[in-house]
C-alpha cells in the first residue's frame, strides 16, 4: 500500500483473533470465524456465493499448520538509495552460469523494493535501536562502545533478554530510551558474514581489506533472492563494491523422479551408501561433470556414480596398475619425463597431456567446473585405450632398451600429470596414486604440490591432429563391427576409406597399418568418392511439402525421385536446391526430402562428417580360422586372470 494513500488497517493480533476493531468477531481465530461469518453474511442477505475450491496455500514446513498472512510493522532498508550502486555492482560480478548477472539475478535487482530487516521473534541479533517513551526520538548505536557511553554498561552478551534491560536518558527531553522489540533479520547477519566474521571494523582492518572482495562463493539457485541478495545490497551501500568477484550458482540436486529430495519421503540415497559402494571421488566427479554447477537442477541417480567409477575412476586405476605391474617387473623407477622422446606414440600422450593442463586450468580459472572435467575423461580415455594399448609391446619386450626406458618416462609423468590436474575433483584416487609415485624430494601429498601449469612448447598439434583423424576412422571402424555383430577378434578382408578432405585423406594413409591393425582387417582401400560405397536416392517428405504444394505435390515427388546422387548430397551437406518443374520453380532443402542409403557389395558403411567408412563383412574359412586362434588366445588370457597368475608366470598349455 505504498504510496497508495489507502491506510493500513489489521483487525488480527499476534495469535491471529479478532481485535476489537471487529467486535462481533473479537477473541475468535481466524480460520475457526469463517462458518460464521458467512452464516452471517448470508442472514443479512449479503452473501453472493458460497463454494469450496482447491488452491495452493503455505504451510508451516514443521508442523504443517497454514499460514496467515499479516500485516505489521517493520523496519527496512531504503533501497531506492542505493539501487545504482547495487545495479553497478553486479556489473563488475563474473557468474557462473553467466546469464544469472543480467537475467534472474539483475531482474530482481532492478525490481528491488524497500527491503524488511526486522523480525517479530525472540532468537536474533536485537536491533541496534532506542526509541524515548516520552517523546519518540530515535537514536541507532553503531557498537558496544556506544552504548557504553550513553547507557555505562557493556554488555558481554548481546541477546535480547540482556539487551532490552539496558536504559539510558533521552537527550532531547530527558525520558527513558528504551530497545525497540525486533530483532535482525538472519539474512542480514549472513549478508553481513565477509566483514561480521573478522569484527571489522572493530579488529583485523588490514586483513580484511586485503582479502575483500571474495575471489569467490557458491550458493543454490534460489540465493539470487536470498544470501546473494543481502551481500550485494550490503556490499553496494558500506563499501560500493561487489561482495565476491565470482559468484558460482548450483542448480538443485533432486531426486530420480524429479521430484525435490525429502526425508519423510524418503526418496533419495543414503550419502554414506553411496560413497560406501562407489567412493567419494565417484560421486564428486559425477556432481562436478553435471549442469547442477551451472545452475541447472539435476535428477540424481546411482547409475551415474556408477558409471563414473566405469568410465573414471577404474580406467585411471587401470592405467596406474598396468605402470605399476610391469614397473615392478623391469625394476624400473622412472622419477622424470624422457629426454628428447622420439616415439611418436610418447610424442602425441606428452603433447595430449599438456593440451589436458591447459584446458582443465583454462575452466577452473573461469570457475566453470564441468568444463574441467571433460577434458580429464577425454585424457583418461586416450591413455588406456590408445596410448598404452599401442604401446603394450614396448612394455612386454624382454630387456631394457631405450625406447622402453622412454615408454615408462612418459607413462610415469603422464600419469603425475594427470593425477595432479585432477586432483581439486578427484581428490583421494589422485593422492592415492601420487603417494605411491612419488620420488624423494617431492610433497607427501598431491594436495601439498603445486598445480600443474602447461608448457605449451611440448604441444604437436600436427601430431594431437593425426592421431585425431586416426582415432576416429579407428572408431567408426568399431561402431560399424558393434552395430553388425562383427567381434573385433574376428579378422574382416577389408576396410575402406572415403574422404573429400585432403589433409584426411594423407593422415589415414600415413597411419594405415595403425588403422589395419586396430581393426583387425587384411587391407586398407581408399576410395576416391562415397558413390563407390553407397547410392543415394531420395523421396519427397509429404509431411513438409504436402501444404505447401497442395495438387501440385504429386508432380513434385516424381521429380525429387529423379535427383541425381550428387543433388542428393548437395541436400545432405546443407545446400538448397531449385528445380524447374511445370508449376514453377521448387525449392528443395534436407528436410524436404528423405534420404534412403543403398550400400553396394554387401558392404557396412558409415559416415562421419567428411569421412566414410565401410567394412566387407564377408568371412572365408582362411579368415574364421584365423578369428578362432584369436579366440582362444583370449580364452586362456581369461583362465591365467581367473587362476590369480601373475604377468611373469609361466604356464603349460
Amino acid at each position: 500500500l505504498k504510496d497508495t494513500g489507502i491506510t493500513t488497517i489489521c483487525p488480527v493480533d499476534g495469535e491471529c483473533k479478532f481485535t476489537d476493531e471487529v467486535p462481533d468477531y473479537r477473541g475468535m481465530f481466524v480460520k475457526d470465524a469463517d462458518k460464521t461469518i458467512i452464516a452471517d453474511l448470508k442472514g443479512r442477505g449479503a452473501l453472493v456465493k458460497r463454494e469450496s475450491y482447491l488452491h495452493s496455500y503455505p504451510h508451516c514446513w514443521r508442523c504443517h499448520s497454514p499460514l496467515i498472512y499479516r500485516a505489521i510493522t517493520s523496519w527496512f532498508v531504503d533501497i531506492a538509495k542505493i539501487k545504482e550502486r547495487m545495479l553497478a555492482s553486479n556489473q563488475k560480478i563474473h557468474w557462473v552460469p553467466d546469464h544469472i548477472r543480467d537475467g534472474r539475478f539483475g531482474n530482481w535487482l532492478e525490481g528491488a523494493r524497500d527491503w524488511a530487516i526486522s523480525r517479530n521473534r525472540y532468537w536474533g541479533n536485537p536491533l541496534p535501536i532506542w526509541r524515548c517513551e516520552g517523546c519518540g526520538e530515535i537514536e541507532c548505536l553503531g557498537s558496544r562502545g556506544e552504548l557504553k557511553e550513553r547507557s555505562g554498561q557493556f554488555p558481554d552478551d548481546l541477546h535480547k533478554h540482556f539487551v532490552d534491560e539496558i536504559t539510558f536518558p533521552c537527550t532531547e527531553c530527558g525520558g527513558t530510551m528504551r530497545r525497540i522489540p525486533e530483532v535482525l533479520d538472519c539474512w542480514f547477519e549472513s549478508g553481513s558474514m565477509p566483514y561480521a566474521q573478522n569484527h571489522f571494523p572493530f579488529e583485523n582492518k588490514e586483513q580484511f581489506e586485503a582479502h575483500y572482495p571474495a575471489d569467490f562463493i557458491a550458493e543454490g539457485l534460489d540465493q539470487t533472492r536470498g544470501w546473494f541478495y543481502t551481500l550485494v545490497i550490503l556490499a553496494a551501500a558500506l563499501f560500493d563494491c561487489p561482495p565476491a568477484m565470482n559468484i558460482v550458482v548450483n542448480g538443485l540436486v533432486l531426486a530420480e523422479d524429479g521430484k525435490k529430495m525429502s526425508k519423510s519421503a524418503r526418496n533419495f540415497s543414503d550419502p554414506s551408501d553411496v560413497m560406501g559402494s562407489f567412493g567419494a571421488d565417484a560421486l564428486r566427479f559425477f556432481l562436478m561433470n553435471s549442469s547442477v554447477v551451472r545452475g541447472e537442477d539435476l535428477r540424481y541417480s546411482d547409475d551415474g556414480v556408477r558409471e563414473v567409477v566405469k568410465s573414471v575412476i577404474i580406467p585411471l586405476w587401470n592405467a596406474y596398475s598396468f605402470f605399476v605391474t610391469y614397473a615392478n617387473i623391469d625394476d624400473m623407477r622412472p622419477t622424470s619425463p624422457p629426454h628428447n622422446p622420439r616415439n611418436p606414440l610418447d610424442l602425441w600422450i606428452l603433447s595430449e597431456c599438456e593440451r589436458l593442463v591447459e584446458e582443465v586450468t583454462e575452466a577452473l580459472d573461469a570457475y566453470e567446473l564441468q568444463k574441467a572435467c571433460g577434458p580429464i575423461v577425454t585424457f583418461i580415455d586416450a591413455l588406456n585405450n590408445w596410448y598404452i594399448r599401442r604401446s603394450r609391446r614396448r612394455f612386454w619386450r624382454s630387456g631394457n632398451d631405450h625406447d622402453k626406458q622412454q615408454a615408462y618416462e612418459t607413462l610415469y609423468s603422464v600419469l603425475m600429470t594427470v593425477v595432479a590436474a585432477a586432483a581439486p575433483i578427484i581428490p583421494f584416487v589422485t593422492d592415492e596414486i601420487f603417494r605411491n609415485l612419488r620420488s624423494d624430494g617431492m610433497p607427501d601429498s598431491v594436495h601439498l604440490s603445486d598445480y600443474p601449469v602447461a608448457n605449451t612448447a611440448l604441444r604437436n598439434r600436427e601430431l594431437e591432429l593425426k592421431m585425431k583423424v586416426t582415432r576416429q576412422a579407428v572408431s567408426m571402424g568399431r561402431a560399424l563391427r558393434a552395430m553388425h555383430s562383427l567381434k573385433i577378434r574376428q579378422p574382416l578382408r577389408a576396410l575402406y576409406l572415403v574422404t573429400i578432405n585432403q589433409d584426411e585423406r594423407k593422415v589415414l594413409r600415413e597411419m594405415e597399418d595403425i588403422v589395419r591393425e586396430e581393426l583387425n582387417v587384411k587391407e586398407v582401400i581408399f576410395r576416391e568418392n562415397e558413390e563407390e560405397l553407397v547410392e543415394y536416392s531420395a523421396k519427397a517428405n509429404f509431411r513438409v511439402l504436402g501444404k505447401a504444394l497442395g495438387k501440385n505435390m504429386k508432380e513434385a515427388a516424381a521429380r525429387i525421385e529423379k535427383l541425381s546422387m550428387q543433388e542428393v548430397q548437395s541436400l545432405l551437406e546443407g545446400a538448397t536446391l531449385s528445380l524447374d518443374t511445370d508449376f514453377g520453380p521448387l525449392e528443395l532443402t534436407r528436410d524436404s526430402v528423405i534420404v534412403q542409403r543403398t550400400e553396394k557389395e554387401n558392404l557396412k558403411v558409415l559416415n562421419d562428417g567428411s569421412l566414410t567408412v565401410a567394412l566387407d563383412p564377408e568371412v572365408n574359412e582362411e579368415l574364421r580360422a584365423e578369428g578362432l586362434i584369436r579366440d582362444i588366445i583370449r580364452s586362456v588370457q581369461n583362465l591365467r586372470k581367473e587362476s590369480g597368475l601373475e604377468v611373469t608366470d609361466r604356464i603349460h598349455l
